[in-house]
């Protein structure tokens, strides 16, 4: 795995939605020990992306590496200036890569490219 090359792309194949769900519940759970509660959190979050985002203001993607998820970002409006960061993750077996980062970066692009005021971005943690 350590010479295989991540790949960055748009969210929106088949399994991409409950994928981010499934792996923020068992990530979370791993890690900190959470219950379903993180799931259910992250599946509001990408129900109301899913159902309602407005492509030239909010983007998501999805890091794969040998065609297998492996990270997600979503970068969504939080108002008319402000661009919020949510659903940032990186599967454990990847960390250390820059794989953060690179997601980050394309958010912060995106950002930019949308008219987002940088000085705005608000990077928001998850509650139980």
């Amino acid at each position: 795995m350590s010479g295989a090359e991540i790949v960055i792309r748009e969210l929106g194949q088949p399994g991409d939605l409950g994928w981010v769900v499934m792996a923020h519940g068992e990530i979370y759970a791993r890690e900190f020990g959470w219950d379903t509660s993180m799931e259910s959190v992250t599946a509001g979050i990408v129900a109301d992306y899913a159902t309602s985002h407005d492509s030239s203001r909010e983007a998501a993607w999805i890091a794969e590496l040998d065609s297998r998820r492996v990270g997600c970002a979503f970068c969504v409006a939080a108002d008319e200036t402000c661009a919020q960061l949510r659903l940032l993750l990186v599967d454990p077996a990847v960390r250390g890569r820059g794989l953060g980062a690179r997601l980050l970066d394309e958010c912060l692009a995106f950002a930019r490219r949308a008219g987002y005021r940088l000085s705005l971005i608000h990077i928001s943690e998850p509650t139980r």
